[in-house]
This record gives structure tokens, C-alpha cells and sequence, in this order.
């Protein structure tokens, strides 16, 4: 004696494999793609502005440092303090300038400005701060103003005898 447990058409529906089910399963696939697609096309949207920001940040250092370099090279020799190297905050600062001047760093950077020139340790240490405007590629009309950039550099004077 065999039992037959009748079967619901809910259950039927389930079990059906033709053009019924199937049409039913039209385009979800396509909206899976576009959907990837965008959110990949997105993501690197972003690594391109990241990278792009980088980049100028790395620029801007190059800048710093060789304004940090001539500032401290531009010192005088004291002879009243033993013949010690004498560096003050304007000259520092003059040197740095003149020297972002000559290599042309004010027509590669936009916004390129001197935030800070110092003189440290009594006239041995010199730091120079930097700032820039960063404009990334793609994504500019989220950040129209773009991305303000900071390199801060140091450089030491040292005199040998």
C-alpha cells in the first residue's frame, strides 16, 4: 500500500523548469552587472583622486625641501660669536622665497603659499611649512575648491671645522 500525500499548486509552481520560470528571471542578471559596474567605476573614480592628491602632496615636499635647504644654507658667519654660523627668521625666509621663485614652484602649484618660515635652536634649525591647492581629476565637481595640500620641512646648519 503506498500513501500519496497530495501536492499544492504553490508546490507545483516551485517545481516547474519552463519558459514560465524562466521568463520570470529575465534581467537580473543585467541589473547584477550595471550595478558592479557602477560601484567598480566609482571606486576607482576615487583611487585616481587619492592617487592624484598624493602625488602633488609628494611635489609639494620636493618644494619644501628645497626651500628648507637654501634657507638654512643662506646663514652668515658671526665673527663676535667665534665664527659661528648666524641664521635669523628673515633671512630664512627671504632665501626660501627667492629660492620657490627661481625653480619656478609658484607657476607649478596652484595656490602655493609660505605658511611659516622658523628659525630654531638658535639659528641651526630651520623649518618651512608649505601649503597648495589640489585639484583631482574626475571627482573636481565634488570638491570644486579642490584640496589644500601641507608639506612642513626641516633642514639643520651645520658647520665643521
Amino acid at each position: 500500500m503506498r500513501l500519496t500525500i497530495p501536492e499544492s499548486r504553490a508546490a507545483r509552481a516551485d517545481r516547474q523548469v519552463g519558459p514560465a520560470s524562466a521568463a520570470a528571471e529575465d534581467g537580473q542578471t543585467t541589473v547584477l552587472v550595471v550595478g558592479l559596474t557602477v560601484v567598480c567605476l566609482l571606486l576607482a573614480t576615487v583611487i585616481l583622486a587619492v592617487t592624484a592628491v598624493n602625488i602633488e602632496a609628494r611635489r609639494l615636499l620636493s618644494a619644501a625641501d628645497g626651500a628648507t635647504m637654501a634657507a638654512a644654507d643662506s646663514y652668515r658667519i658671526d665673527t663676535a660669536r667665534d665664527n659661528a654660523p648666524v641664521l635669523t627668521s628673515v633671512q630664512a625666509s627671504a632665501a626660501a622665497n627667492e629660492y620657490l621663485s627661481a625653480a619656478g614652484a609658484y607657476g607649478r602649484f596652484d595656490g602655493l603659499a609660505v605658511r611659516s618660515v622658523s628659525v630654531t635652536d638658535g639659528g641651526q634649525t630651520v623649518e618651512v611649512v608649505l601649503t597648495a591647492t589640489a585639484h583631482p581629476p574626475v571627482v573636481n565637481w565634488v570638491v570644486p575648491g579642490g584640496v589644500t595640500v601641507v608639506a612642513t620641512s626641516s633642514s639643520r646648519t651645520s658647520l665643521t671645522r
